[in-house]
């Protein structure tokens, strides 16, 4: 099989798996395991939220704590703090990349709650089962190196 046939087999087959991820998925749950699996109870909020796919290759998410209840023209800045410090939300929109031989997506933002974040590749492994996408990757939490995986649910 020539060089070419196997590129655009390999492209063709992105395609179909980022039109398979394309939609509206709301968030259901994050699991933090250690690199060996074993479960860890990290204590904090409920969350709640979006990710968007698009089919031409755009992404979205915003990820807030349940609950607020403070309003922009009168929040304290405890509130403030307490919603977007410390990992508590993430909001950003850009490009996404879908590797099917590797089960990676690749999130690009443009624009991020979190600067540090634009422009960076934030490369997370996917399962998809059905309607629900499972969202993997690695992060550390008070020095130590962690597993997340965020379940979402494809709205319809």
């Amino acid at each position: 099989m020539s060089r070419l046939v196997v590129w655009l087999a390999a492209a063709m087959a992105t395609q179909v798996q980022a039109d398979t991820l394309a939609g509206v998925w709301r968030f259901q749950k994050e699991i933090n395991t250690t690199l060996n699996g074993a479960p860890v109870d990290i204590p904090g909020p409920a969350y709640e939220g979006l990710l968007i796919y698009t089919t031409d290759g755009y992404v979205s998410v915003n990820l807030m704590p349940k609950g607020r209840a403070w309003r922009v023209d009168s929040a304290m800045l405890s509130e403030l703090r307490q919603t977007v410090g410390e990992g508590s939300s993430t909001g950003y929109a850009g490009r996404y990349e879908v590797d099917v031989a590797t089960g990676t997506v690749t999130h690009i933002p443009s624009v991020s709650l979190d600067p540090a974040d634009e422009g960076r590749r934030l490369a997370r492994s996917y399962v998809l089962e059905g309607d629900t996408l499972k969202l993997s990757g690695k992060w550390t939490h008070e020095g130590r190196e962690l597993v997340f995986t965020a379940v979402w649910r494809r709205e319809r």
